[in-house]
């Protein structure tokens, strides 16, 4: 089986059902795997035969597996009027989709073994990911049983290079981690690009000879986040009250970004969110590099993300006069639902600064 690595927030995750203000049943296609659904077939009862009749079946032309019908609300057809879920009333745990069961959780499998982790998303999770910590915290099961090639082993180190950076042992600014952050990810990229093709060259992504390029500033102007946030609304858009936030924030960035400096001030006993959001965009990406080589762009991705949410957070406080826990934990379950869970749309917001 080989070893698992969790963050040391996952064991505390709990799914918090009928009490959750999103449900993951509605608004969501729920696909079912095929195992579970040979098993609803398998039964022969009078559930089983309602359950069968609400899955639409798997279209191997058009990509698309096997999935609950929703109904015209968008809900689950499972999803009764308590918001609990009849499969698992009627048939336990055990039988429900492997989507339903494993839902927010993600794993990520290696050479020697497997990372785990609880998305954004999700309200629950949201909560322990934005808890405070010191430094990277993990907690890891079993021994490695393969070893990892020279490209699996140069990516995890460089992933610890980025952890370090963004919880360093001596405090630094928000804008200053995230250049930091850039210029670390521009040299790996070089660094591994050397792995991959082992000849001389000159570096594609960055020059120390010159000045350092100030990702922060770039970023944090109305030309780039007039853009990006036009890119998000051009994006498949999940639910209709973010596209009405985008629009929101899209007419008033020369605002937003007037007021952030008062913003981080009024804020600054909780910008360490900001750091472990950080944390959890490159825990749960950075790696996706070995199936592409493209070490920047999932470098980049943490970035924007993590810096569309403080520009949310900026909107949320000027629209309301605060930023409450509650808003913080809804404005990121909101942006991870939009993006995270989009393949198309992780792509487009990693490419942004890099294609274009």
């Amino acid at each position: 089986m080989g070893y698992i690595r969790r963050p040391s927030y996952y064991k505390d995750f709990r799914c918090i059902a009928s009490d959750c203000t999103e449900n993951c049943c509605i608004g969501w296609e729920i696909d079912v795997d095929e195992d579970t659904l040979a098993y609803y077939k398998s039964i022969g009862s009078d559930f089983s035969r309602r359950l069968c009749a609400a899955i639409a079946p798997a279209d191997e032309q058009a990509g698309e597996n096997a999935h609950f019908i929703l109904d015209e609300r968008e809900r689950c057809p499972f999803l009764n009027d308590k918001n609990l879920c009849e499969v698992y009333l009627n048939l336990g745990e055990e039988h429900m989709a492997q989507i339903c069961t494993d839902h927010p959780r993600y794993y990520e499998w290696f050479a020697g073994g497997r990372e785990d982790g609880v998305g954004l998303c999700c309200e629950a999770a949201a909560e322990l990911i934005l808890r405070r910590r010191d430094r990277p915290e993990w907690d890891v099961t079993g021994e490695a049983d393969e070893e990892p090639d020279e490209f699996e082993q140069a990516l995890f180190a460089m992933r610890d290079r980025l952890f370090a950076i963004i919880k360093p042992e001596t405090p630094v600014s928000f804008d200053e981690k995230l250049d930091r952050l850039h210029l670390a990810c521009c040299k790996m990229q070089n660094e591994y690009d050397d792995l991959l093709f082992p000849v001389e060259g000159d570096a594609e992504y960055a020059d120390e000879e010159d000045e350092p390029f100030r990702w922060s500033a770039m970023f944090w102007s109305e030309a780039c986040l007039k853009a990006l946030t036009e890119r998000f609304m051009s994006l498949e858009i999940n639910k209709d009250d973010w596209r009405g936030l985008l629009a929101d924030v899209h007419a008033r960035i020369p605002e937003l970004l007037a007021r952030r400096a008062d913003f981080l001030a009024a804020y600054a006993d909780r910008l360490y969110e900001y750091d472990e959001l950080l944390e959890y965009f490159v825990y749960r990406h950075f790696m996706k590099a070995l199936g592409d080589d493209v070490l920047i762009e999932k470098v980049q991705f943490a970035l924007i993300c993590t810096c569309f949410i403080q520009l949310l957070g900026i909107y949320r406080w000027l629209t309301d006069g605060r930023l409450t826990h509650w808003e913080q934990i809804c404005l990121c379950k909101a942006c991870s639902r939009e993006i995270e869970y989009n393949e198309d749309n992780v792509e487009a917001v990693s490419r942004f600064l890099t294609m274009d």
